[in-house]
């Protein structure tokens, strides 16, 4: 059997389809709605295609913030060294003040590294990585409306 492509019109509008649901479906599922019920209230086939699929757009979300994050900890980091840096010179003279201002500094690039944690917490979704990928979503979904409308 042949796979047949969509034309382009069609896909866009099935892709707009599909963002529109998941973002549905994630919405569901911090309302506290069971599998089940979204399954059913989005018409997935099953609980496992609901979980799967919020599971995917979720993960999905996570990896596209992943990158804009980890260059504001590096933009984070670099400040920091600057700072280190003219400071040093007095800290090296003994300067109790400078000397504080550093360790604060230290500790601060620290926290940003995840030095001090005795486990890592990478992977663990939060309310707030939660809402940033509904944001992104809703984003997407409106992105993809756009590009399937017709011209006028």
């Amino acid at each position: 059997m042949v796979a047949r492509r969509l034309p382009a019109n069609r896909r866009d509008a099935h892709q707009v389809q599909l963002a529109e649901r998941r973002r549905d479906a994630v919405r569901l599922r911090i309302a506290g709605k069971t599998w089940q019920e979204i399954a059913d209230l989005l018409g997935y086939d099953s609980k496992g295609g609901a979980c799967k699929d919020v599971s995917r757009a979720l993960q999905k979300a996570v990896t596209d913030l992943a990158l804009p994050l980890e260059e504001y900890r590096q933009l984070e980091l670099d400040r920091l060294d600057a700072m280190q840096d003219a400071l040093w010179p007095k800290v090296l003279d003994g300067d109790t003040r400078a000397i504080d201002t550093a360790l604060r500094l230290m500790d601060r690039r620290a926290k940003l590294l995840g030095l001090d944690a005795p486990t890592r917490t990478e992977g663990v979704l939060s309310l707030d990585v939660i809402d940033a990928s509904i944001a992104q979503l809703t984003a997407q979904v409106d992105a993809a409306r756009t590009q399937a409308e017709p011209a006028d």
